[in-house]
């Protein structure tokens, strides 16, 4: 029986979806039931399973309110419930078991009234079936305490057709809908359906919106929303309440800046609304289903249920401003997709950007290391070069080249990406992010110290804690080349895509350890302060004791050996896997008191701490910033412009250059960076006169 049944002739189901090319058609819906049959149901969408949660309460609450003509409760069997435009769905079947009796449904549908009819008039037989068009109800008013529609509103609403059926209907529902009684629409909430919605119930009217959970699928299905507008017996303007969840919506939270500080906290929305210097904002958060969307098209969806909410005294017709967080990114081509249990998700990508300002630099292409926990940050950023060498001739004309194909259609611009990527390499001798140069301009803070240990032939020790790509150690590594380099980096699969994607090398003198960055500090501070050697996690050990001894520069033995168990400089390179916390960069571990207080232990007494703050919160910032003074005898900050970093730099000594000597130390930094490129050296070099003393 089952074999015969699933094997009948395809041509039944060629003609269904030919009757469905008018969903306001009497004649193809009486078609489409005919052919489905009477037993065989149909969900457009939301099945039962996934409606129940969100359905029941809201029912089992309206039974539960008085009646406006009497002071006792309803019960489950008074509650009179309406379902416009029923079809041959099972939703008043399963509410009438779950104790909902009282249920009238309609249907101008002949065919499918008679078949549902015959089907519940045995295990349902207080259930009412009638005839008729929802948009021509012949109810008397005030009749029914819930209309439940699932799909009719938006069958009504073709957007060829406009919005005279959908206005109709409307209007019949607000009509026989009793006092304190819930339309409940369940809807694809479509641009055109919410913008007729919202409007139409926007005074005197307590409406909400809910997203239904979706089933369980490979499948990507279609995502179904509940608007619920309770009559009230006033003109009043109520708020439209919202209630989502990432779990409902069927989307990752890590994938999308929702749930970024700036978009979930009230302090940071209101930043939002003082940059946008508007009086009235609506911020619109799209979901991981949108990464792909044009934005012109969802400025056209959006623009009709923006409108209504523009304020009353605009007559003019204005056109509202949008506003949009964009990356600037004319080319894309991803080249690694990939995730790590510590990490999540990672993306590398190749990048050119859409403006860049005159500057020739930012118009060739770079690679990007994006990790999807915090996505509106790039973690590392570097230069691509043919064969990792820089020719700004060759580039100019490569340019001009990407200039006159930039027509070419998306499919042939990134086959052309992919085959350009492969000859490309990272040119390590060039700072892409900005807050690595702050990072280096701050070294000026100790640039005696530091020219005094060259000068000697001895190597500065330097520990970063966050590899990432390995840009930064690479970039002092090649520049600065009398430092000793530890990068602490505690995910294996940085270093293995910083090695395969971004042309990192390990030296005799640049060595990454895979540990926890707090735990290796907190390792070195003992070891330091017994006056033992640090343990080195590389295969050659002996030489790594052997370098770290290499380091004594100073008149007294005890200053020397003192300094072979310290460190010169810590610079903390590394993000938050929360960033709903406020803080983007560091985790916050690494501004708790205790490791800083580790940190100053573990530095010697010139040495430099250097910590990269990405937060929108001043309360938060304050917060480190006065942790850190507690700690170091001298604290200064760079405030990068039209950035969010703030770098700290945390000195031990007790004596600190003072502001109006910085340009001399700037100068001494200079002589020790070893930059084949001017602009380079020139950058660090006025970061560094942007130094600005806290204490």
């Amino acid at each position: 029986m089952g074999k015969k049944k699933s094997q009948q002739p395809s041509p039944s189901t060629d003609d269904l979806l030919k009757t469905l090319g008018d969903f306001t058609s009497k004649e193809n819906w009486d078609s489409f039931f005919t052919l489905r049959g009477s037993d065989d149901s149909f969900e457009w969408y939301a099945e039962w399973p996934q409606l129940r949660d969100s359905l029941l309460p809201l029912l089992q609450q309206q039974q539960q309110q008085p009646s406006p003509s009497s002071s006792s409760s309803s019960s489950s069997s008074s509650l009179q419930i309406l379902v416009p435009g029923c079809g041959n769905s099972r939703l008043s079947e399963h509410l009438y078991d779950a104790g909902f009796k009282d249920i009238t449904n309609i249907d101008f549908s002949k065919v499918v009234i008679s078949d549902m009819l015959r089907r519940n008039v045995r295990d349902q037989p207080n259930m009412r079936w009638r005839v008729m068009d929802m948009t021509q109800m012949q109810f008397t008013d005030d009749t029914f305490n819930v209309v439940l529609d699932k799909g009719g509103l938006d069958a009504l609403m073709e957007p060829e057709l406009g919005p005279q059926l959908g206005n109709q209907y409307i209007s019949e529902v607000k009509r026989v809908l009793k006092s304190k009684g819930k339309f409940i629409c369940l809807t694809l909430a479509e641009s055109h359906v919410l913008g007729l919605l919202f409007p139409k119930f926007r005074f005197g009217w307590n409406v909400s919106l809910y997203a239904i959970p979706q089933k369980p699928s490979s499948k990507p299905d279609l995502q179904t929303f509940m608007v619920v507008a309770e009559k009230e017996n006033s003109d009043e303007l109520h708020q439209i309440m919202t209630s989502f969840s990432h779990s409902s919506l069927g989307c990752n939270p890590h994938q999308t800046r929702a749930h970024e500080w700036l978009f979930s906290s009230e302090e940071g929305q209101w930043q939002v609304v003082e940059s946008s210097k508007a009086a009235r904002l609506i911020m619109v958060l799209l979901e991981t289903i949108h990464t792909n969307a044009d934005m012109e098209d969802i400025q056209k969806d959006l623009s009709p249920l923006v409108k209504p909410l523009a304020p009353a005294d605009n007559d003019k017709g204005d056109q509202i401003p949008f506003m949009t967080a964009s990356d600037g990114i004319k080319q894309r081509n991803i080249i690694y997709q990939g995730s790590s249990s510590l990490t999540g998700p990672i993306v590398i990508e190749d990048v050119v950007y859409e403006n860049a300002d005159g500057d020739v630099n930012r118009s060739l292409p770079f690679r990007r290391l994006i990790f999807r926990r915090t996505e509106s940050l790039v973690q590392s950023e570097a230069l691509l070069t043919r064969d990792g060498l820089f020719d700004r001739s060759v580039y100019e004309t490569e340019l001009k080249k990407a200039s006159s194909s930039s027509k070419i259609k998306r499919s042939g611009r990134q086959r052309r990406n992919n085959e350009s990527s492969s000859k490309m390499k990272v040119y390590h001798g060039y700072l892409a992010s900005s807050y690595h140069t702050a990072i280096i301009s701050g070294f000026s803070l100790i640039s005696s110290y530091l020219e005094s240990v060259a000068s000697a032939g001895n190597r500065v020790k330097a520990v970063v804690i966050g590899l990432g790509a390995g840009l930064l150690p690479m970039f002092l590594h090649g520049c600065m080349q009398f430092m000793q380099i530890e990068a602490v980096e505690l995910d294996p699969t940085m270093l293995n895509l910083a090695r395969d994607y971004f042309g990192f090398t390990e030296g005799k003198y640049l060595k990454v350890h895979v540990a926890d960055g707090i735990q290796f500090v907190r390792d070195y501070r003992n070891l330091s302060a017994a006056g033992d050697m640090p343990p080195h996690e590389s295969k050659d050990a002996s030489s790594n004791e052997m370098l770290l001894s290499s380091n004594g520069s100073c008149n007294s033995s005890d200053a020397e050996s003192r300094r072979k168990t310290t460190v010169d400089i810590v610079i903390v390179d590394v993000d938050s896997p929360d960033s709903s916390s406020g803080m983007t960069c560091p985790a916050a571990d690494f501004v708790e008191e205790s490791f800083l207080r580790n940190v100053k232990d573990t530095l010697s007494e010139q040495g430099l701490f250097v910590i990269n703050l990405v937060s929108r919160s001043p309360a938060i910032k304050d917060v480190v910033v006065s942790r850190m003074k507690e700690v170091f005898s001298h604290l200064f900050c760079l405030q990068l412009e039209g950035e969010v970093n703030l770098v700290l730099f945390g000195l031990c000594s007790d004596s600190y250059i003072e502001e109006d000597c910085i340009p001399e130390a700037t100068l001494r930094l200079e002589k020790l960076l070893k930059s084949k490129h001017p602009e380079i050296s020139q950058s660090i070099t006025d970061a560094a006169k942007k130094l600005r003393c806290l204490k």
